[in-house]
Parts: structure tokens; C-alpha cells; sequence
């Protein structure tokens, strides 16, 4: 997360070209939304305690539970990139076309979710206004979906130059154990990991490669894969 917003901050100053990372979590971590309370919402005593480490976003968006087969993305760009249409909703639906193209290079068949929901403020991610803290409660308009249920949970922060894309591709269900800590109720009906839908496990490896490719289709750009 900090090196996400590092980048960021170096685009704003015009630092640094556009930026494309792919990683995974060591230990097992959970995110909070930009504007999330940990207080509030987790017992932070209880999760360390489990081995799970606790951050918070630049980005919007309820709780992740990034366990270590997870994988997250990051895109850093100009606001005024050509390569991509103007405005958040565009923009937002552009790249979450490009994590779609490398779903579908590893035989998952997700889609962008469509519905009346709104963006209703630029720094906040589909999901931002729903009741419940958690990411993966619901699909909102333009997250990424298998069958109707979230795959992917992504966020976008803006500033007067540079924008951050960041994306939670649900590889593998976490413990049951850390569920606990949420100080409120929960619900992950709605959401189906990357294994559930293949019935295999997934590595690193094969999904970031897989990304790459689909960001290198959607965008043109030469990742030398």
C-alpha cells in the first residue's frame, strides 16, 4: 500500500512514467478503506494476534482480508492518459476491462457487473456507500463478477495529475478464524474466489502473467511477455 501511494505521489509530480503493479501479501494482511475506522470495525488486538497484519488504503473501499494466495493490483497513471477515456467512471471501467482480458487467459469467465449504482464521489470505489464494512459483500456497477458474484474488488484515488487503480482478485477463501475479528456482521455469500470457479489451485505465477497480458491487450502497451 505504500509503495502504491508512493508512486502516486511521485506521478503528481511528474516523477515517474505510468506504473503497473502485480503483487501478492507476506503475512496475511487485512486492508481498510481509505476512510474506514479501524477501531470501529476490527478487533486489531485479536487479528495480530492470528498473524494478520493491519493497513489502510489510499484508495476507498470496505475491508480485504488479503490472505497469501491473493492477488492485488495497481495501476498509476495520468489523469489525461490517452490510452484512457476521461472521467472516473470510464476510466474505472477501462481498466477493469483489462483485469476481465487476464481473468480470461486462466479460464475465468467474469464480466463488469452492470446496475443503477452511481459514483457519487471521486476518491470512492463503487462499493464505498454500501452499509456493510466489507469489500466483497456485493457486486456494485463495474466491479468485475463470475455468475453475479464479486471476483475482484477494485478503488480509484484521484489528485490533479495522477490517478491509482487498485484491484483485489479473490484467489482463495481466507480462514474462517479470522472472521471474528469484524466487530460487525459479515456476509460473503456474494462473493466466489478464483479456485471455487476453476476447482484447482492458482499461483502467483500463472495469474500475474495472465494480467500482465490482458493490461498489454486492453491498452496496446509491450510488457516484453
Amino acid at each position: 500500500m505504500g509503495i502504491d501511494l508512493g508512486l502516486f505521489n511521485d506521478l503528481e509530480r511528474g516523477a515517474i512514467p505510468s506504473t503497473l503493479r502485480i503483487y501478492s501479501w507476506q503475512p496475511n494482511c487485512i486492508s481498510l478503506g481509505y476512510s474506514q475506522n479501524e477501531d470501529r470495525l476490527i478487533d486489531g488486538k485479536m487479528a495480530r494476534a492470528l498473524g494478520w497484519d493491519i493497513v489502510k488504503r489510499p484508495t476507498g473501499g470496505g475491508i480485504v482480508f488479503h490472505n497469501e494466495a491473493e492477488v492485488t493490483y495497481s495501476i498509476v497513471t495520468e489523469i489525461g492518459n490517452p490510452l484512457l477515456p476521461k472521467g472516473l467512471v470510464p476510466s474505472y471501467k477501462k481498466i477493469s476491462e483489462a483485469v476481465v482480458a487476464g481473468l480470461a487467459g486462466i479460464g475465468v469467465a467474469a464480466e463488469l457487473q452492470t446496475s443503477n449504482i452511481k459514483l457519487q464521489n471521486k476518491s470512492k470505489s463503487p462499493n464505498q456507500k454500501s452499509r456493510t464494512s466489507l469489500c466483497f459483500s456485493f457486486p456494485a456497477e463495474y466491479e468485475i463478477v463470475v455468475s453475479g458474484k464479486k471476483i475482484v474488488g477494485s478503488a480509484q484515488k484521484r489528485g490533479r495529475r495522477a490517478l491509482l487503480q487498485q484491484g483485489s482478485i479473490f484467489v482463495r477463501r481466507p480462514p474462517e478464524e479470522i472472521f471474528p475479528v469484524l466487530k460487525e456482521p459479515y456476509s460473503d455469500h456474494n462473493a466466489v474466489s478464483v479456485e471455487e470457479v476453476l476447482g484447482r489451485e492458482v499461483g502467483f505465477c500463472e495469474i500475474s502473467t495472465a494480467l500482465a497480458k490482458g493490461f498489454s491487450e486492453c491498452f496496446g502497451i509491450d510488457f516484453g511477455i
